[in-house]
């Protein structure tokens, strides 16, 4: 059995060498319905991986423009640019430091899920392809059989996912504020993904119709053999008389 729920980690409490408490805390709804399976799992070792509810990045600007001097971009065919701007109006204090000024923004997990799933048209680095992860997890599969087909750990797989999330959640922010222009199109990974299913499919009710087939002649054979096991007693006790 798993939980999945959203808490704040609260504190981090170094007790001992060997000791460390950890307090969560739920002030949001996700634990509704859940507080039965949760008091299961009181006393007992789990295996916890904590994954953010946020993504953070930052976004430097020119503070004498109040302008950014590099945007993440998704354009309405669905490709992504990162585009670096020239500073025509760099100011430089006594130090020596041009006036530019780090940002934060930040961004949902369930967004960047969105954006990456949504994603048809991008080639994904890294050692996984996190579309293909996502849409299985949502699917049910578990994590530990998805690991096994790239031949890494679930951990690993996780770690890796998380990195697809860092990496393109300026870009999930992006595309979130004009998702209705942008069309993505087919790559040719995911219509090799799309083929193949099709094609698994298409052999199941191949498979599927020859077994009928195979049951339908079967029976038929065995119809023919009663009918002349039949006829052959019909001979055997002719009447007499």
């Amino acid at each position: 059995m798993s939980l999945e729920f959203r808490p704040t980690i609260k504190s981090i409490n170094i007790a001992s060498e060997d000791l460390t408490k950890i307090t969560l805390e739920v002030k949001n709804r996700s634990l509704d319905g859940k507080y039965d399976d949760l008091r299961r799992f009181s006393g007992k070792t789990v295996n916890l991986t904590i994954i953010p509810e946020y993504y953070r990045y930052s976004i430097p600007f020119d503070k004498s423009t109040n302008a950014p001097t590099q945007e993440y971009v998704v354009n309405n065919d669905g490709t992504i640019d990162f585009v670096k701007k020239e500073q025509t109006q760099l100011e430089v204090d006594e130090q020596g430091n041009i006036d530019i000024e780090d940002r934060p923004f930040e961004v949902t997990k369930e967004i960047v899920d969105e954006f990456i799933r949504a994603a048809k048209s991008l080639e994904f680095p890294g050692n996984i392809n996190p579309r293909s992860v996502l849409i299985r997890i949502e699917d049910g599969e578990a994590i530990e059989e998805i690991a096994e087909d790239y031949e890494m750990s679930a951990l690993t797989v996780l770690s890796e996912l998380e990195k697809a999330r860092e990496y393109y959640a300026p870009y999930a922010a992006a595309w979130d504020k004009k998702r209705n222009e942008v069309v993505f199109q087919e790559t040719k990974e995911a219509e090799d993904e799309g083929n193949e299913s099709e094609e698994n499919s298409t052999e199941s009710d191949d498979l599927s119709t020859e077994s009928t087939e195979n049951d339908t002649k079967e029976a038929d054979s065995e119809t023919e053999e009663d009918q002349l096991e039949m006829d052959d007693k019909s001979d055997e006790e002719v009447d007499p008389y």
